[in-house]
């Protein structure tokens, strides 16, 4: 009795063992033999020219050259990002499109496809296979550009930077044209005022009251006066005439150190000349 129970015992360790031996052998078997099937190489797009927040489709195609049902998982990326998945299945000796939905943002990309998981099909069983052992797993990155739609406000926005960066750029450089020409203004004018004649002072303004009643007494011959009358009113002419020059040199320092508004009031000027 204890003889059957053992070798009972022993055929039902020799079929378990054959069968995880089996299906450790199948399942080996199917992560390391080549798949005959595969992922096209191009990436193509529901529309020919993509504008920026347009809803678009990214295709891709799927060949399965083998005689066996596929079940897969693919999944599409826009610059080495996922933005979607799907499942498929591909029947024997064909040819199935997978897809993803895009909203485009502007600029340039770039898109592709992979299998992420796939597995065999078999009437109720399903059977894990790798993605590495397809001909191709993935495929090209293809580029793209997304075109960018430039609105009415970013128009002005523009338009108003400009301006600004325009105006602080010519306010800045005025500030230093101003400031250069109104050090050169100030030196020349201070030279315009050195060239003034400094005021003579009469002698007969350092002379006592006695030492000219004295002068006017001694200078009478025979009732006629001997005064130089000539010299006095020589002194006084060329007095004017000096101050006189002194006063268009302090006028000229004056135009020279005020030109901005000389050069308002010639504008001006012209301005009015120019319209009569």
């Amino acid at each position: 009795m204890k003889r059957n129970f053992k070798k009972v015992l022993l055929f039902i360790s020799v079929i378990l063992l054959s069968f995880f031996s089996f299906k450790t052998f199948a399942q080996t078997a199917s992560s390391t033999t080549q798949i005959n099937a595969e992922v096209l190489t191009n990436i193509w797009y529901s529309t020919t020219t993509i504008n920026e927040n347009d809803n678009i489709n990214i295709y891709a195609g799927f060949q399965n050259h083998s005689t066996k049902n596929l079940s897969l998982t693919a999944g599409f990326f826009i610059d080495d990002v996922q933005i979607g998945k799907a499942d498929y299945v591909a029947s024997p000796k064909s040819l199935i499109k997978l897809s993803s939905a895009y909203t485009a943002e502007k600029g340039g990309h770039t898109a592709q496809a992979k299998i992420l998981d796939i597995a065999e099909v078999g009437g109720s069983n399903i059977d894990k296979l790798s993605v590495d052992n397809l001909l191709a797993k993935e495929s090209e990155k293809n580029s793209f550009n997304v075109i960018h739609q430039i609105t009415q406000q970013e128009v002005i926005n523009t338009a108003k930077d400009i301006a600004n960066t325009v105006a602080d750029t010519v306010s800045k450089t005025t500030d230093s044209v101003v400031k250069t020409i109104d050090t050169q203004a100030e030196k020349l004018a201070t030279y315009v005022e050195s060239l003034k004649t400094p005021a003579e002072v009469s002698s007969s303004d350092t002379k006592t009251s006695e030492q000219i009643a004295k002068e006017k007494t001694t200078g009478k011959v025979l009732g006629i006066s001997t005064e130089n009358t000539h010299s006095a009113s020589s002194t006084v002419k060329n007095t004017q005439s000096f101050s006189i020059t002194n006063i268009l040199l302090d006028a000229l320092a004056f135009i020279i150190r005020h030109w901005v508004w000389t050069l308002i009031v010639v504008i001006v000027i012209v301005l009015i000349i120019s319209f009569r």
